[in-house]
């Protein structure tokens, strides 16, 4: 009996044993789980923190890099916009300078052509007052073809090219200038009389034609009165006459 007792109260305490260290095996692999998972999000937050320090400071150091970058674009900008002002002045530069010169040679023609003029006193008893010959007029150019015939009409091609040549050869600008008369002088010359609205100059340019070559002023004469046909026209139209005048003082009186 003493035998069989002693087996009864061995079963129930190995049994004990046995539950003990499965509730021992358990807790120890519980307790691994929770420093292993302590380790991992101890270490995530540490490492975290370091990287978003590194992306803080990274980004700190691009932001001057990049204002730096923009002020150099915007310094080629600048640069650039100062080039093209450049490039827009030097032509404006250029076309002064080709006026000047231009404007030198216009000058030194005039003086070549005062120069080389022959100038003789007319008689005090006629209309010239003086007779001016240069050596130095050229033709003026044409765009007409040969054979050329004398037109007169106004606004023709070749009466533009006579009031051309006359303008060349007096000085008178052809705004200011006023044709009164042209007239043939043989077969390939014509004589202008024209005046100037400006100095009330009146002359008298005589031209010849040159084939392919165009109208050029062979001499002028400077007159004392405009003595055309189509000035006394003019001049006789615009004054009163003078019976109306009589007539109609006489019925004032009555």
């Amino acid at each position: 009996m003493g035998y069989d007792l002693d087996k009864l109260y061995e079963g129930p305490r190995s049994e004990r044993r046995a539950k003990r260290k499965k509730v021992n095996r358990i807790l120890n692999i519980l307790i691994v789980l929770v420093v292993v998972l302590i380790v991992f999000f101890g270490g995530k937050l540490i490492f975290g923190d370091k990287n978003v320090d590194e992306s803080v400071s990274s980004n700190q150091t691009n932001q001057p890099a990049d204002n730096q970058g923009k002020a150099t674009t915007d310094d080629d900008s600048q640069d650039k916009e100062q080039e093209k002002e450049e490039t827009t002045d030097k032509p404006d530069d250029q076309t002064s300078k080709e006026k000047q010169t231009e404007d030198t040679n216009d000058e030194q023609k005039e003086l070549e052509s005062d120069d080389s003029a022959v100038v003789t006193e007319g008689d005090p008893e006629s209309n010239i007052l003086k007779t001016i010959e240069n050596p130095a007029w050229k033709p003026i150019g044409t765009s007409q073809a040969e054979p050329h015939s004398i037109v007169y009409t106004e606004g023709s091609v070749d009466r533009n090219e006579m009031e051309m040549a006359a303008s060349y050869a007096t000085g008178f600008d052809r705004s200011d200038m006023i044709v009164w008369w042209l007239a043939r002088n043989g077969e390939n010359s014509v004589i202008a009389t024209v005046s100037s609205k400006t100095t009330k100059q009146v002359q008298k340019v005589y031209l010849d034609w040159i084939p392919n070559e165009g109208w050029k002023p062979t001499k002028i004469e400077e007159l004392k009165e405009n003595d055309s046909q189509t000035y006394k026209d003019y001049k006789n139209s615009s004054e009163p006459d003078e019976n109306e005048n009589e007539q109609d003082e006489t019925e004032d009186n009555d």
